[in-house]
């Protein structure tokens, strides 16, 4: 998100290397969300605090600068390249995430110059959202051109939904209501099931944002209601509820991790050699919750 943010979405071979390291940086190259750029004709000479000419040297059959000593000094290729930030692949990436409508979609997405992109309609919370993506939105002057562009161009009657590659202290919304989340937050929150929390952007869009992101799995206080993802099961029976309770705050800690069964009657203080198919007989619950091997967790 930080090259998307700057001016020019353009990173040198050097920089990318230097800040985000081998691995992000051969993902980003490997999947494409860096394309080939301009080569540089400078070469920053960190020592001496200057740029230096670069060009073609025959001789050494390499690309060089002249040094104070008057010496050629040869420079790999790659410490030449840039790259560029590709907004088709980014855009492509957000419609997936967002299971955007394919029929949606349009070739002629950009608008401002760069600045703002179509990604497509997408279902959320059950009603329909026209997504964009824009970048830069903590410049003023770009935040003013995007929300001209909402009041006098967009053609949509959807309400909007803006993805913003802006850190959280970018506005919240436009004028006219068009809702904004910034990715580097919404990465923040990222649960178990996806890298984006689709549970704190319905609340973004249903006006709940300020309560914070309900995670996939997790029950009500006392433990007698039980939520999975979309579905729910009321729990009766108290000790249900209990262990029902302590599953959640297990799962909150760690929702990768199995439990040990009898971790979990210890925390509740039941004296039982019952499983859990034997303390939840004949409730639906179990439809959520998995045993073997003496380890218990929830169905995700």
């Amino acid at each position: 998100m930080e090259i998307v943010e700057q001016k020019n979405p353009n990173i040198s071979h050097s920089v990318l290397s230097s800040e985000f390291g081998d691995e992000v940086s051969n993902f980003l190259l490997r999947e494409k969300y860096l394309t080939d750029g301009h080569n540089l004709e400078t070469y920053w000479l960190g020592g001496e605090d200057k740029d230096a000419h670069v060009e073609w040297n025959e001789k050494l059959k390499s690309f060089a600068y002249l040094s104070g000593s008057g010496k050629y000094i040869p420079i790999k290729e790659n410490e030449l390249k840039t790259y560029d930030a590709d907004f088709d692949k980014i855009v492509n990436f957000l419609a997936k995430e967002f299971d955007v409508l394919e029929s949606s979609k349009t070739k002629q997405n950009q608008h401002l110059e760069g600045l703002l992109f179509f990604v497509g309609n997408a279902q959320i919370n059950k009603k329909k959202f026209a997504i964009f993506f824009a970048r830069r939105l903590n410049d003023s002057a770009v935040f003013k051109k995007v929300e001209e562009f909402f009041v006098k161009e967009s053609t949509s009657s959807l309400p909007k939904l803006i993805l913003t590659s802006s850190n959280q202290f970018c506005p919240e919304s436009l004028k006219t209501k068009a809702k904004i989340i910034s990715i580097p937050k919404l990465i923040e929150l990222a649960n178990s099931k996806a890298l984006f929390n689709m549970d704190y952007v319905a609340n973004v869009l249903t006006g709940n944002s300020d309560s914070d992101p309900k995670p996939y799995v997790y029950c009500s206080e006392d433990g007698s209601n039980l939520c999975v993802g979309e579905k729910n099961w009321s729990i009766k029976g108290d000790k249900q509820r209990q262990i029902i309770k302590i599953m959640c705050d297990f799962y909150a800690e760690n929702p990768d991790a199995k439990t040990r069964w009898n971790t979990i009657l210890e925390e509740a203080d039941i004296e039982t050699s019952s499983r859990p198919r034997d303390l939840f007989k004949n409730s639906k619950v179990m439809e959520a919750i998995d045993y073997k091997d003496g380890f218990v967790w929830f169905k995700v």
